[in-house]
């Protein structure tokens, strides 16, 4: 298996997740299937932290220390520019309860969809750790 194998099947599992919110993703939908919503959210959530935690601990700091300068820097730069990630998803997660998806449905709809955008960005760093052995 490839070094990137465990990751990949995380985020495979977490693109299976979003396809199930997206088709919601429509204010006039999601007011119907608020509680629908919010579960697949807690399940994207939970799933995510652990995903996250993996690529913070073991992903990025392998990649750091990669004989090859540009897979160092890309690393570095995916590190510092995700470093932001993991607060906003709790974020995300505290703010969009039931209750208040229910209420705002549009902004939950436009926040989820930066949010699943941000994160299939991540993605592109599995390359590097499979050149890394």
């Amino acid at each position: 298996m490839a070094a990137s194998g465990t990751y990949r099947k995380q985020h495979a599992e977490l693109v299976e997740i979003v396809h199930s919110i997206e088709p919601l993703l429509d204010p006039a939908k999601l007011a119907g299937a608020a509680a629908e919503a919010r579960n697949l959210v807690s399940k994207l959530l939970g799933k995510l932290s652990i995903h996250l935690a993996m690529e913070d601990q073991s992903l990025y700091p392998r990649l750091i220390q990669h004989a090859d300068a540009s897979v160092r820097e890309t690393a570095k730069k995916f590190a510092t520019e995700m470093g932001g990630v993991k607060p906003s998803v709790e974020s995300f997660g505290r703010k969009w309860t039931e209750a208040e998806l229910r209420a705002n449905t549009g902004a939950f709809c436009d926040e989820a969809r930066k949010l699943f955008i941000v994160l299939a960005d991540r993605i592109k760093l599995y390359p590097l750790l499979d050149m890394a052995g």
